[in-house]
């Protein structure tokens, strides 16, 4: 399974409706079949030049663990939490679509990163 990666833009812009659109659901944002995933570093970890990225909503949760850790240029047995808007640590087969739907925020997936457990 490849997982298809795309900048999402380098800043944090609040992803909005269209006018007289009051709220979008999680598959209206997900029309592309992809999801924004929005990277914020916790503790020491190093900041990513990158914050925003895209990528497929059928991508598991551990190509999201594999895909940072090829950023912060990590080996696989570097220590490297993750966590869904800084609350828990999701299953790494869920689906992102999935996490998405239960968990987005401004038609994005927050997710913080760690070098240590800081949370759950």
């Amino acid at each position: 399974m490849s997982t298809t990666l795309e900048s999402g833009g380098g800043g944090e812009d609040e992803i909005k409706g269209g006018e007289g659109r009051s709220e979008m659901s999680a598959a209206d944002y997900m029309k592309d079949g992809k999801v924004i995933i929005l990277f914020k570093n916790t503790g020491n970890a190093p900041a990513l030049k990158q914050k925003k990225f895209k990528m497929q909503a059928t991508s598991s949760f551990r190509s999201v663990v594999e895909v940072l850790q090829k950023q912060l240029k990590f080996s696989p047995t570097d220590p490297l939490f993750l966590f869904i808007n800084s609350t828990f640590q999701p299953n790494l087969d869920e689906t992102l679509s999935e996490l998405f739907k239960c968990f987005q925020t401004n038609g994005r997936l927050d997710i913080n990163y760690a070098t240590t457990a800081a949370w759950g």
